[in-house]
């Protein structure tokens, strides 16, 4: 009978250690890893931010000239290889401007780019003042059609007559990119959490000192245009200054010598740079999925607790019987 008895036991508790290690379990858990720069990252705007004037660039493919969305691309590839990885997307489009932008926005086409994106950067502006200014430009010998100059072709004359017409014109387009730049921010960041960044204009004819009623004319309207990208940053963009870091170089770090007044290579570089500030100043995160520690689960509880119920009815009650037992030869 005793052997019965232990049989039983054994049974039993070798039943709930089964039962109790199928019955454990390791959760998902999301983990948050700090890191620099962002891995994905969007490009929208202007010529600038398309690249145009580089070598290898063509309207059709924005990714094969060495343009600040290339370097930093490049260079954040390497960087995050071994952690999350690396996208760049490059939206922009040369000639484009602010109005244009923000219907580019609203028409929903980025709406995808914008959700999946971790930093989103803005050149947009320059060409709400030149589309006002082409015929004073026309008149300087400013060709739209190439973006470069040819004093050669320089009508004195016609553009002292048009600096005082093209005024009330120029304030217009800077009110009307005030009102558009504030309803892209908005647009912006209803369709992204990530971080948005605007880039200020640099002046490409601060070196035209041969006209100074024209370089005049233009540090006043791009500085106006750069004073609306800082007041309305304050809760929706981060202001990159890339015009402080231009100024006094222009002839340096733009084609403006060969009559084309955007950024070489150095001045891409130069805004990669005051870019790539910018965002490790901000800092990112990614989340990776990660088992954690095996625990018991409530059924393994359960079933632990249950065996040893039945453990100790498995000896108590044949113990009883035994003792009844034993109890009834004697009293015979």
């Amino acid at each position: 009978m005793l052997k019965r008895i232990l049989a039983a036991v054994c049974a039993v508790v070798s039943a709930v250690t089964l039962t109790a290690c199928s019955l454990t379990a390791r959760d998902l858990h999301d983990v948050t890893h700090k890191i620099e720069v962002p891995p994905k990252m969007l490009f929208l705007g202007d010529s600038i931010a398309a690249g145009y004037g580089l070598e290898g660039y063509s309207a059709d493919d924005l990714y094969s000239c060495r343009s600040y969305p290339n370097i930093l691309a490049e260079k954040y590839e390497k960087e995050l290889a071994d952690e999350c990885g690396h996208k760049m997307i490059n939206r922009a489009v040369s000639g484009e401007t602010s109005a244009e932008l923000l219907e580019l926005i609203n028409s929903g086409e980025l709406d995808s780019e914008l959700s999946d994106s971790d930093a989103v950067v803005i050149s947009i502006g320059g060409n709400d003042l030149l589309d006002i200014l082409f015929d004073l430009f026309n008149k300087v010998g400013y060709s739209p059609e190439s973006g470069a100059f040819n004093y050669k072709n320089i009508d004195i004359f016609g553009a002292a007559d048009t600096f005082s017409s093209m005024d009330s014109q120029a304030n217009d387009a800077l009110a009307g990119f005030e009102s558009n730049l504030k309803h892209i921010a908005a647009a912006i960041n209803s369709r992204t959490n990530g971080a948005v960044y605007v880039q200020t204009l640099y002046d490409p004819l601060e070196s035209i000192t041969r006209i100074p009623k024209l370089a005049d004319f233009s540090a006043e309207k791009i500085g106006r245009l750069n004073d609306i990208i800082r007041e309305q940053s304050a809760g929706n963009y981060v202001v990159v200054d890339v015009a402080a870091d231009f100024a006094g170089q222009t002839e340096v770090v733009t084609n403006i010598k060969d009559f084309d007044i955007h950024p070489n290579y150095l001045g891409h570089q130069l805004i990669a740079d005051d870019i790539d500030k910018a965002l490790r100043e901000t800092g990112f995160t990614y989340t990776t999925q990660e088992y954690g520690d095996e625990y018991i689960t409530r059924e393994g509880y359960a079933a632990i607790f249950g065996g040893i119920l039945l453990a100790v009815i498995a000896l108590t009650v044949p113990a009883i019987l035994v003792g009844r037992a034993v109890g009834k030869k004697k009293d015979k």
